[in-house]
């Protein structure tokens, strides 16, 4: 099976379903949901009333729920990994099953999954594409999926060069990592947030308070955040002008807005991109 059509996660991937699934169990709640929402708001900067929305790389479904929160009139969730698929219908079962809200498990790889999908007023995929092994392959497929005049809302991590710790140096401790057995990654997550830990109090803060405080991040988890960092494989990153001149010269797409972290940073660049004839 070739990269640009494959149908499931590679063998190493990171189960980021289980992730998300703790994620949902432990730490979602009404005030998570509100910033998480809030977030979409602001990202998108469009009201999503009777339009379409195709989120995926769902995870744990937390901005399909938002969607539908926010009225669209369609909400399409996808995800390759079984237990995120799981999570979202869990969420989607928490609401009451709406109808015109779809789950579906494939991957934005295959091409029988763009047959499938109808176009969206929003295709929205935050932090996700690079994780796919194929990431050009994965924003050229999303992107056909955007309606004309819709909305295409990714994060891509950022190309982080000029630190000990740049992107190609995580690539491989990512790559080791899930290539560990289960005890040696249990071994891992806990030194890694013992690092982080430590981190914290180094630069004279405080770590419980920086953790409880998180959620305003997305409305995410400290946690759930610092595991899913360590272990995403397959893990892809480019700088966010190399997204935008892609996305404008291959994909018909018009940039409207760009968050960018800085050279040195790992986080994701944020991108809204147009479908323009």
């Amino acid at each position: 099976m070739t990269e640009a059509n494959r149908t499931t996660a590679p063998p190493d991937a990171f189960h980021f379903g289980r992730n998300w699934q703790r994620y949902v169990e432990r730490y979602l709640n009404p005030t998570r949901e509100r910033i998480a929402r809030q977030s979409l708001i602001e990202l998108l900067e469009a009201d999503l009333s009777g339009r379409t929305f195709l989120d995926i790389g769902a995870g744990s479904g937390l901005f399909s729920l938002c969607a539908y929160r926010l009225g669209a009139k369609r909400i399409v969730s996808v995800d390759v990994d079984a237990e995120s698929a799981e999570s979202c219908r869990a969420l989607r079962t928490s609401v009451g099953d709406p109808p015109h809200w779809e789950i579906i498990q494939g991957s934005i790889l295959d091409r029988a999954l763009l047959e499938r999908v109808a176009l969206a007023d929003v295709v929205y995929s935050w932090g996700v594409l690079h994780h796919t092994g194929d990431m050009y392959t994965a924003i050229r497929n999303a992107s056909q999926l955007v309606a004309m005049d819709g909305i295409f809302a990714i994060a891509i991590y950022n190309h982080a060069r000029g630190r000990r710790l740049d992107s190609t140096r995580w690539l491989a401790i990512k790559r080791t990592y899930n290539r560990l057995p289960r005890s040696a990654q249990i071994a891992s997550e806990l030194a890694y947030q013992a690092a982080w830990f430590v981190n914290e109090l180094r630069h004279g803060r405080n770590p419980m308070r920086m953790a409880r405080e998180y959620k305003r991040s997305r409305g995410m988890a400290r946690r759930t955040d610092l595991i899913d960092w360590l272990g995403g494989y397959p893990y892809e990153f480019a700088a966010a002008e190399a997204i935008v001149e892609f996305c404008e010269r291959e994909c018909g797409l018009r940039a409207e807005k760009v968050l960018s972290v800085p050279p040195t940073g790992t986080g994701n660049n944020q991108f809204v991109f147009r479908r323009v004839g």
